[in-house]
Protein backbone atom coordinates (compact mmCIF):
# COMPACT_ATOMS: atom_id res chain seq x y z
CA UNK A 1 0.00 0.00 0.00
CA UNK A 2 1.25 3.49 -0.76
CA UNK A 3 -0.04 7.04 -1.00
CA UNK A 4 1.09 9.67 -3.47
CA UNK A 5 0.82 13.36 -2.59
CA UNK A 6 -2.28 12.47 -0.58
CA UNK A 7 -4.36 15.09 1.20
CA UNK A 8 -6.99 13.95 3.69
CA UNK A 9 -9.81 15.74 5.42
CA UNK A 10 -13.53 16.30 5.12
CA UNK A 11 -16.04 18.74 3.76
CA UNK A 12 -17.88 21.30 5.84
CA UNK A 13 -20.47 23.60 4.30
CA UNK A 14 -19.26 22.38 0.90
CA UNK A 15 -15.73 23.53 1.71
CA UNK A 16 -12.80 21.13 2.06
CA UNK A 17 -11.11 20.99 5.46
CA UNK A 18 -7.59 19.61 4.99
CA UNK A 19 -6.09 17.81 8.00
CA UNK A 20 -2.94 16.37 6.42
CA UNK A 21 -1.49 17.00 2.97
CA UNK A 22 1.30 15.75 0.72
CA UNK A 23 1.40 12.34 2.38
CA UNK A 24 3.77 9.97 0.60
CA UNK A 25 3.54 6.82 2.67
CA UNK A 26 4.53 3.26 1.90
CA UNK A 27 3.89 -0.02 3.67
CA UNK A 28 5.10 -3.42 2.52
CA UNK A 29 3.41 -6.75 3.09
CA UNK A 30 4.66 -8.44 6.23
CA UNK A 31 4.97 -5.20 8.22
CA UNK A 32 3.10 -3.95 11.27
CA UNK A 33 2.78 -0.17 11.11
CA UNK A 34 1.68 1.91 14.10
CA UNK A 35 0.04 5.25 13.34
CA UNK A 36 0.64 7.61 16.26
CA UNK A 37 0.17 11.25 17.13
CA UNK A 38 -1.89 13.57 19.35
CA UNK A 39 -5.66 13.81 19.03
CA UNK A 40 -7.03 15.60 16.00
CA UNK A 41 -4.09 15.11 13.62
CA UNK A 42 -5.92 12.78 11.23
CA UNK A 43 -5.14 9.21 12.28
CA UNK A 44 -8.71 7.94 11.98
CA UNK A 45 -9.28 10.14 8.94
CA UNK A 46 -6.37 8.47 7.14
CA UNK A 47 -7.70 4.97 7.86
CA UNK A 48 -11.18 5.94 6.68
CA UNK A 49 -9.72 7.48 3.53
CA UNK A 50 -7.66 4.40 2.69
CA UNK A 51 -10.81 2.29 3.06
CA UNK A 52 -12.84 4.71 0.87
CA UNK A 53 -15.20 5.60 3.71
CA UNK A 54 -14.02 9.17 3.23
CA UNK A 55 -13.13 10.77 -0.08
CA UNK A 56 -9.49 11.71 -0.51
CA UNK A 57 -9.06 15.45 -0.99
CA UNK A 58 -6.09 15.20 -3.32
CA UNK A 59 -3.54 12.69 -4.59
CA UNK A 60 -3.97 8.95 -4.72
CA UNK A 61 -3.83 5.72 -2.73
CA UNK A 62 -2.54 2.54 -4.33
CA UNK A 63 -3.21 -1.00 -3.15
CA UNK A 64 -1.26 -3.66 -5.05
CA UNK A 65 -0.12 -0.87 -7.39
CA UNK A 66 -3.73 -0.11 -8.34
CA UNK A 67 -5.54 3.14 -7.48
CA UNK A 68 -8.42 2.69 -5.03
CA UNK A 69 -10.54 4.51 -7.62
CA UNK A 70 -10.35 1.30 -9.65
CA UNK A 71 -11.74 -0.90 -6.85
CA UNK A 72 -15.42 -1.69 -6.62
CA UNK A 73 -16.94 -2.70 -3.28
CA UNK A 74 -16.37 -6.43 -3.75
CA UNK A 75 -12.78 -6.06 -4.89
CA UNK A 76 -11.95 -3.66 -2.06
CA UNK A 77 -13.47 -6.03 0.51
CA UNK A 78 -11.05 -8.71 -0.69
CA UNK A 79 -8.11 -6.30 -0.52
CA UNK A 80 -8.56 -4.67 2.88
CA UNK A 81 -10.47 -5.09 6.12
CA UNK A 82 -11.05 -2.41 8.73
CA UNK A 83 -12.08 -2.14 12.37
CA UNK A 84 -13.13 1.32 13.53
CA UNK A 85 -13.83 2.71 16.99
CA UNK A 86 -17.52 3.21 16.23
CA UNK A 87 -19.80 1.52 18.77
CA UNK A 88 -21.57 -1.47 17.24
CA UNK A 89 -24.77 -2.81 18.76
CA UNK A 90 -25.86 -6.08 17.15
CA UNK A 91 -28.63 -7.80 19.13
CA UNK A 92 -29.10 -11.57 18.91
CA UNK A 93 -25.84 -12.12 17.04
CA UNK A 94 -23.44 -14.65 18.52
CA UNK A 95 -19.68 -14.07 18.48
CA UNK A 96 -19.09 -16.94 16.06
CA UNK A 97 -21.71 -15.49 13.68
CA UNK A 98 -20.07 -12.07 13.89
CA UNK A 99 -16.63 -13.46 13.05
CA UNK A 100 -18.16 -15.46 10.19
CA UNK A 101 -19.46 -12.20 8.69
CA UNK A 102 -15.84 -11.50 7.78
CA UNK A 103 -16.20 -14.10 5.03
CA UNK A 104 -18.87 -12.08 3.18
CA UNK A 105 -16.65 -11.18 0.18
CA UNK A 106 -16.24 -14.88 -0.63
CA UNK A 107 -19.65 -16.42 0.08
CA UNK A 108 -22.62 -16.81 -2.23
CA UNK A 109 -25.78 -14.73 -2.18
CA UNK A 110 -27.13 -16.67 0.81
CA UNK A 111 -23.93 -16.32 2.80
CA UNK A 112 -23.32 -20.06 3.03
CA UNK A 113 -19.88 -20.99 4.37
CA UNK A 114 -17.84 -23.69 2.68
CA UNK A 115 -15.11 -25.73 4.38
CA UNK A 116 -12.41 -23.12 3.76
CA UNK A 117 -14.62 -20.33 5.13
CA UNK A 118 -15.28 -22.30 8.32
CA UNK A 119 -11.58 -23.00 8.76
CA UNK A 120 -10.77 -19.29 8.44
CA UNK A 121 -13.41 -18.44 11.03
CA UNK A 122 -12.10 -21.04 13.50
CA UNK A 123 -8.51 -19.92 12.97
CA UNK A 124 -9.42 -16.31 13.71
CA UNK A 125 -11.36 -17.29 16.83
CA UNK A 126 -8.39 -19.27 18.13
CA UNK A 127 -5.85 -16.53 17.36
CA UNK A 128 -7.81 -14.06 19.50
CA UNK A 129 -8.59 -16.60 22.24
CA UNK A 130 -12.35 -16.29 21.77
CA UNK A 131 -13.23 -19.98 22.11
CA UNK A 132 -15.08 -19.50 25.46
CA UNK A 133 -17.16 -16.66 23.99
CA UNK A 134 -18.28 -18.08 20.64
CA UNK A 135 -21.88 -18.79 21.76
CA UNK A 136 -22.26 -15.54 23.69
CA UNK A 137 -24.29 -12.69 22.22
CA UNK A 138 -21.97 -9.95 20.98
CA UNK A 139 -24.00 -7.24 22.72
CA UNK A 140 -23.38 -8.93 26.09
CA UNK A 141 -19.60 -8.74 25.86
CA UNK A 142 -17.35 -6.26 27.62
CA UNK A 143 -15.78 -3.50 25.53
CA UNK A 144 -12.49 -5.39 25.43
CA UNK A 145 -14.15 -8.64 24.38
CA UNK A 146 -16.10 -6.84 21.65
CA UNK A 147 -12.86 -5.37 20.33
CA UNK A 148 -11.27 -8.82 20.14
CA UNK A 149 -14.31 -10.20 18.30
CA UNK A 150 -14.18 -7.40 15.73
CA UNK A 151 -10.47 -7.97 15.17
CA UNK A 152 -11.20 -11.67 14.66
CA UNK A 153 -13.83 -10.73 12.08
CA UNK A 154 -11.24 -8.63 10.23
CA UNK A 155 -8.75 -11.52 10.31
CA UNK A 156 -11.40 -13.91 8.98
CA UNK A 157 -11.84 -11.58 6.01
CA UNK A 158 -8.34 -12.74 5.01
CA UNK A 159 -7.16 -9.58 3.24
CA UNK A 160 -3.57 -8.53 2.43
CA UNK A 161 -4.17 -5.18 4.19
CA UNK A 162 -5.77 -4.76 7.63
CA UNK A 163 -6.66 -1.36 9.13
CA UNK A 164 -7.34 -1.09 12.86
CA UNK A 165 -8.37 2.10 14.64
CA UNK A 166 -7.35 1.94 18.32
CA UNK A 167 -7.68 -1.87 18.49
CA UNK A 168 -6.40 -2.07 22.08
CA UNK A 169 -8.31 0.90 23.49
CA UNK A 170 -10.44 -1.10 25.95
CA UNK A 171 -7.94 -3.81 26.87
CA UNK A 172 -5.83 -4.21 30.01
CA UNK A 173 -2.06 -4.01 29.60
CA UNK A 174 -1.35 -7.77 29.32
CA UNK A 175 -4.12 -8.09 26.72
CA UNK A 176 -2.73 -5.13 24.79
CA UNK A 177 0.68 -6.77 24.67
CA UNK A 178 -0.83 -10.10 23.63
CA UNK A 179 -2.93 -8.55 20.84
CA UNK A 180 -0.06 -6.53 19.41
CA UNK A 181 2.28 -9.50 19.59
CA UNK A 182 -0.29 -11.64 17.76
CA UNK A 183 -0.88 -8.97 15.11
CA UNK A 184 2.86 -8.65 14.57
CA UNK A 185 3.14 -12.41 14.18
CA UNK A 186 0.23 -12.44 11.72
CA UNK A 187 1.83 -9.66 9.68
CA UNK A 188 5.14 -11.51 9.52
CA UNK A 189 3.94 -15.10 9.12
CA UNK A 190 1.02 -14.45 6.76
CA UNK A 191 2.73 -11.66 4.80
CA UNK A 192 -0.05 -9.21 5.66
CA UNK A 193 0.33 -5.44 5.95
CA UNK A 194 -1.30 -4.10 9.13
CA UNK A 195 -1.83 -0.43 9.98
CA UNK A 196 -3.13 0.36 13.45
CA UNK A 197 -3.63 3.67 15.16
CA UNK A 198 -2.83 3.83 18.83
CA UNK A 199 -2.29 6.25 21.70
CA UNK A 200 -0.13 3.70 23.49
CA UNK A 201 3.22 5.09 22.40
CA UNK A 202 5.43 2.86 24.52
CA UNK A 203 3.82 -0.30 23.14
CA UNK A 204 4.13 1.05 19.60
CA UNK A 205 7.86 1.63 20.10
CA UNK A 206 8.25 -1.95 21.33
CA UNK A 207 6.17 -3.75 18.71
CA UNK A 208 6.01 -1.77 15.44
CA UNK A 209 8.11 -2.56 12.39
CA UNK A 210 7.33 0.91 11.09
CA UNK A 211 5.84 4.09 12.56
CA UNK A 212 3.88 6.81 10.83
CA UNK A 213 4.07 9.78 13.18
CA UNK A 214 1.65 12.69 12.82
CA UNK A 215 3.05 15.20 15.33
CA UNK A 216 0.93 17.98 13.88
CA UNK A 217 -0.77 19.01 10.66
CA UNK A 218 1.27 18.64 7.49
CA UNK A 219 4.36 17.32 9.21
CA UNK A 220 4.31 13.53 8.91
CA UNK A 221 7.41 11.58 9.95
CA UNK A 222 8.00 7.95 9.03
CA UNK A 223 10.63 5.42 10.04
CA UNK A 224 11.46 2.57 12.36
CA UNK A 225 10.90 3.29 16.08
CA UNK A 226 14.58 3.55 16.94
CA UNK A 227 15.33 6.17 14.27
CA UNK A 228 12.37 8.33 15.28
CA UNK A 229 13.45 8.19 18.92
CA UNK A 230 17.08 9.07 18.21
CA UNK A 231 16.12 11.88 15.80
CA UNK A 232 14.11 13.52 18.58
CA UNK A 233 10.85 13.36 16.60
CA UNK A 234 9.06 11.28 19.26
CA UNK A 235 10.15 13.58 22.06
CA UNK A 236 9.15 16.71 20.11
CA UNK A 237 5.71 15.28 19.32
CA UNK A 238 4.73 14.23 22.83
CA UNK A 239 6.86 16.09 25.39
CA UNK A 240 5.30 19.05 27.14
CA UNK A 241 5.65 21.25 30.19
CA UNK A 242 4.26 18.34 32.17
CA UNK A 243 5.84 15.30 30.47
CA UNK A 244 9.39 14.50 29.41
CA UNK A 245 10.59 11.58 27.27
CA UNK A 246 13.48 9.44 28.51
CA UNK A 247 15.62 8.42 25.53
CA UNK A 248 17.17 5.50 27.40
CA UNK A 249 14.01 3.83 28.71
CA UNK A 250 11.51 5.13 26.09
CA UNK A 251 9.16 6.06 28.94
CA UNK A 252 7.41 9.32 29.67
CA UNK A 253 7.73 10.81 33.12
CA UNK A 254 6.22 13.80 34.85
CA UNK A 255 8.37 16.90 34.98
CA UNK A 256 8.72 18.14 38.54
CA UNK A 257 11.04 20.14 40.66
CA UNK A 258 13.14 17.91 42.89
CA UNK A 259 15.06 18.60 46.04
CA UNK A 260 18.44 17.04 46.74
CA UNK A 261 18.14 15.17 50.01
CA UNK A 262 19.65 11.74 49.64
CA UNK A 263 21.97 9.73 47.42
CA UNK A 264 20.97 6.25 46.27
CA UNK A 265 23.71 3.68 45.83
CA UNK A 266 23.61 0.37 43.98
CA UNK A 267 22.22 -0.97 40.74
CA UNK A 268 20.01 -3.75 42.06
CA UNK A 269 16.34 -4.04 41.10
CA UNK A 270 15.40 -2.89 44.59
CA UNK A 271 17.64 0.19 44.30
CA UNK A 272 16.13 1.08 40.93
CA UNK A 273 12.61 0.95 42.35
CA UNK A 274 13.73 3.01 45.32
CA UNK A 275 14.99 5.66 42.89
CA UNK A 276 11.64 5.61 41.08
CA UNK A 277 9.77 6.07 44.34
CA UNK A 278 11.96 9.01 45.35
CA UNK A 279 11.57 10.78 42.01
CA UNK A 280 7.80 10.29 42.20
CA UNK A 281 7.90 12.06 45.56
CA UNK A 282 9.93 14.94 44.15
CA UNK A 283 13.20 13.84 45.74
CA UNK A 284 16.32 13.63 43.58
CA UNK A 285 17.93 10.19 43.53
CA UNK A 286 21.06 11.31 41.68
CA UNK A 287 24.36 11.17 43.53
CA UNK A 288 25.31 14.57 44.93
CA UNK A 289 28.44 15.08 46.99
CA UNK A 290 26.71 17.73 49.09
CA UNK A 291 24.20 15.20 50.43
CA UNK A 292 25.18 13.62 53.73
CA UNK A 293 22.46 10.96 53.55
CA UNK A 294 22.74 7.79 51.45
CA UNK A 295 20.09 5.12 50.88
CA UNK A 296 20.74 1.63 49.57
CA UNK A 297 19.43 -1.92 49.54
CA UNK A 298 21.39 -4.57 51.42
CA UNK A 299 20.80 -7.93 49.71
CA UNK A 300 22.38 -9.88 52.58
CA UNK A 301 19.67 -8.75 55.01
CA UNK A 302 16.96 -7.87 52.48
CA UNK A 303 16.68 -4.44 54.10
CA UNK A 304 16.48 -0.88 52.82
CA UNK A 305 18.98 1.23 54.73
CA UNK A 306 19.61 4.91 55.32
CA UNK A 307 22.97 6.09 56.49
CA UNK A 308 24.44 9.47 57.42
CA UNK A 309 28.14 10.09 57.06
CA UNK A 310 28.82 6.33 56.72
CA UNK A 311 26.77 5.44 59.81
CA UNK A 312 23.57 3.45 59.33
CA UNK A 313 20.77 5.21 61.19
CA UNK A 314 17.64 3.24 60.19
CA UNK A 315 16.68 0.04 58.34
CA UNK A 316 13.31 -0.88 56.84
CA UNK A 317 11.68 -3.83 55.11
CA UNK A 318 9.63 -1.66 52.75
CA UNK A 319 10.35 1.30 50.50
CA UNK A 320 7.30 3.10 51.85
CA UNK A 321 8.72 3.22 55.36
CA UNK A 322 12.07 4.49 54.10
CA UNK A 323 10.29 7.17 52.07
CA UNK A 324 8.51 8.44 55.17
CA UNK A 325 11.84 8.73 56.97
CA UNK A 326 13.50 10.54 54.05
CA UNK A 327 10.61 13.00 53.63
CA UNK A 328 11.16 14.16 57.19
CA UNK A 329 14.74 15.14 56.44
CA UNK A 330 15.01 18.90 55.88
Amino acid sequence: MESKNLSIGYSKDNKPIIIQSDLNLQLKKGELCCLIGPNGVGKSTLLRTISKQLNKQKGDILINNLSINKYDFQALAKSLSIVLTDSIQVPNLKVRELVAMGRFPYTNFWGNLNKEDKEKVEESIQLLGLQPLTERNFIELSDGEKQKALIAKALAQDTPLILLDEPTAFLDFPSKMAILAELRKIAHNKNVAIILSTHDLELALKMADLIWLFPEKNNCKTGIPEDLVLSGDISKAFSSKILSFDLKTAHFSQRMETRDVVNVEGNSIEAEWLKRALVRKGISAIANKTNSYTAFYDSSTSKFMLQKENEIIVTFDRINDLLSEIENIN
